[in-house]
């Protein structure tokens, strides 16, 4: 065989192509257009909230390693910075939390922390808390061998999510709380999450030992008597006078500040006087008056105020949510501190809830800007981090949320967010509201209205779309004790998806009107006697306010899932926000009902932020068009609900 070069004629050729080939991939890869730095950007031409109460306009932000770089109204030079167009948008701190629980109650083991840890929680954080704007948060309470690992995994950045200050266990009673409620049938958690003391000894170990982990705070429980742990009431034993004022003196000398979980006036007084740092939840059992003597103490003390409000929703007292309304105004003119902290379970629940946090502030008789200065300025004081957060000012940390919307006008607009920065980067972009081929629906002929029943008795439902080819009307009438209970018309175009809703339940005052304009719903009205006045984006989504009786639509067209939109379900139509489902084709069924057979396309819906808790199922008959049956299958059981009972 001839050689080249003493190479083989065919080890020559070989060699040349390969030669060739990694010279054609080097001259690409040389000539690929060049990307911009992802560490630098220009938000250009934005309305900005500072976060200390004051506002600019038309404003340049350069943001650059993390960091503000400059701010202003004249023209910042920079090549390699993306640019970000901030016309009619406005620039904020991100959202400081100052009171959360990230792990729940589930886990019963070290592996199952893990597996917790590393396989739930990065989702958590990229679904249910970055892209609501929350960018630094303080944990009041967790499990050691969880919580210390999840802060040094953030800190390393393997895992993304809002920078975390910690607590790690709490101080209390034996039996106390969290030990005897949230530890009562689950040792591991008693064990990982409470510091049950009863003498001055114990006291020190434990502060030794968290001093020793780095934790930012010292927390302690100061209750005793009645806790209600969810439907059950149970007997709490409460710490030591004595043992907590070592806390918050031997805590102080460690350099570790003291806050406390408090609910009862007289227990509060002894926490100010004692030099207590923070007071979390407050003073649930009395509404103050102005010129109270403890509001003097408070002040004097100089301690600050962790709200909570919305916990207060949870509480079988409904002059829980009175009084720490009622005191979180009072306490505000006064000049006490106050930073935002919700006490949000991300396990269970969603950044939504630092949202209603503001919107209850707001009701409480705080303006909206003065609501955004507690969850940013206030709570980066709070948590000793004003140096570098809660303001957006030259030099500061680069978290920061643009919104479509300004919150200071209305603090609903804090839902309309468009990007969220965590040191600098962009975590969350909007995904936009995604829109479906529905044909144009009509129901057959014969149709006109559908009667339901509860299999337990208890509930009737009429729907009655006589007037849909005239008027595009659809009315939903739910029946208890053979009385009409609640009203709904519904205005809808052809894909059955509502334009405008009506809704009317004399019982409990509610009364609201929601209406979609330009990718928009505004809701007004009221709901249980509190006025509502709420926006939602929807964009070209589907808005099945009807849920159930808006499926006839997305069977008829070739999606095989699709995401829909509603306000509220069942007996909380119009409260909360916009909540997103997901319907998905399970296949046909045949259903038998009352002795009749029907050959049936059937339906699955979850919730999608709380897809793990509920699932709905619902039977179409393939001729009609029409609902047949329904059932959910909840966290403990599946239960049939409706059932057709009039064709």
């Amino acid at each position: 065989m001839p050689k080249i070069l003493g190479i083989p004629l065919v080890g020559f050729i070989q060699m040349m192509i390969g030669a060739v080939i990694v010279l054609f991939i080097l001259i690409k890869y040389l000539l690929r257009p060049k990307r911009k730095k992802t560490n630098e950007y220009l938000i250009q031409d934005v309305h900005i909230i500072v976060g200390d109460g004051t506002e600019l306009t038309n404003q340049n932000v350069y943001v650059k390693d993390g960091v503000i770089k400059e701010i202003s109204s004249g023209i910042i030079e920079t090549k390699s910075a993306q640019r970000i167009d901030g016309t009619g948008k406005t620039l904020m701190p991100g959202l400081i939390d100052s009171h959360v629980h990230i792990q729940g109650l589930n886990n019963r083991s070290d592996d199952d922390s893990d597996a917790f840890l590393y396989g739930t929680i990065p989702d958590i954080f990229k679904d249910k808390v970055l892209p609501y704007g929350i960018t630094t948060v303080k944990d009041l309470c967790a499990p050691r061998h969880f919580i210390y690992k999840l802060r040094d995994e953030i800190r390393k950045g393997t895992i993304v999510g809002p920078e975390l200050l910690v607590v790690g266990p709490n101080f209390t009673a034996p039996d106390g709380h969290p030990a005897n409620t949230l530890g009562g049938k689950n040792p591991w958690i008693r064990k990982e999450m409470a510091i049950e003391v009863s003498s001055p000894e114990q006291v020190s170990a434990g502060i030794a030992e968290l001093k020793q982990a780095g934790v930012d705070f010292l927390k302690f429980t100061y209750q005793g008597g009645d806790y209600w742990y969810f439907d059950e009431k149970l007997q709490i034993n409460k710490i030591d006078r004595s043992l907590m004022q070592q806390i918050i003196r031997e805590g102080k000398e460690n350099g570790l500040l003291t806050t406390a979980h408090v609910c009862k006036k007289e227990d509060v007084r002894e926490l100010l006087e004692a030099g207590i740092y923070g007071i979390e939840h407050g003073i649930l059992d009395e509404a103050l008056s102005p010129d109270d003597d403890i509001i003097r103490l408070w002040k004097e003390s100089g301690a600050h105020y962790v709200p909570t409000t919305q916990a207060m929703t949870y509480e079988k007292d409904p002059d829980c949510l009175r009084n720490n309304m009622h005191n979180l105004k009072v306490l505000y003119d006064a000049g006490v501190f106050i930073a935002m902290g919700t006490d949000n379970m991300f396990e269970m629940m969603s950044g939504d809830v630092e949202h209603r946090e503001l919107a209850y502030y707001v009701e409480a008789g705080l303006t909206p800007m003065q609501a955004i200065v507690l969850a940013t300025k206030n709570s980066a004081g709070h948590l000793g981090l004003a140096d570098r957060k809660g303001v957006v000012k030259a030099e500061m940390e680069a978290d920061l949320i643009l919104l479509e919307k300004d919150p200071a006008e209305d603090i609903s607009n804090i839902q309309f967010i468009d990007k969220v920065f965590l040191k600098g980067k962009i975590v969350y972009s909007q995904n936009v509201i995604q829109s479906y081929d529905i044909p144009a629906y009509e129901y057959p002929d014969g149709v006109k209205s559908m009667r339901y029943e509860k299999t337990d008795g208890k509930e009737k439902r009429e729907v009655i779309v006589s007037d849909y080819d005239e008027k595009n009307e659809i009315v939903n009438i739910v029946y208890r004790d053979n009385t009409e209970w609640s009203r709904e018309v519904y205005t809808v175009d052809s894909s059955l998806s509502a334009v405008i809703w009506h809704y009317s339940r004399p019982s409990d005052n509610t009364e609201l009107t929601a209406q979609k304009t330009d990718g928009y719903i505004r809701m007004t009205g009221t709901f249980k006697g509190k006025a509502q006045d709420k926006t939602f984006k929807i964009g070209d989504g589907l808005w099945y306010q009807m849920m159930d009786m808006a499926m006839p639509a997305f069977i008829a067209s070739c999606e095989d899932e699709i995401v829909f939109y509603s306000i509220g379900t069942g007996d909380n139509r119009g409260s909360m926000g916009l909540g997103e489902f997901a319907a998905k084709k399970e296949g046909e069924e045949s259903v038998t009902v009352n002795g009749i057979s029907y050959d049936c396309v059937k339906i699955s819906f979850v919730l999608t932020m709380f897809s793990w808790a509920w699932k709905g199922f619902y039977w179409y008959d393939k001729k009609s068009g029409q609902l047949i049956k329904s059932s959910e299958k909840g966290k403990n059981a599946d239960k049939t609900n409706y059932q057709v009972v009039e064709s």
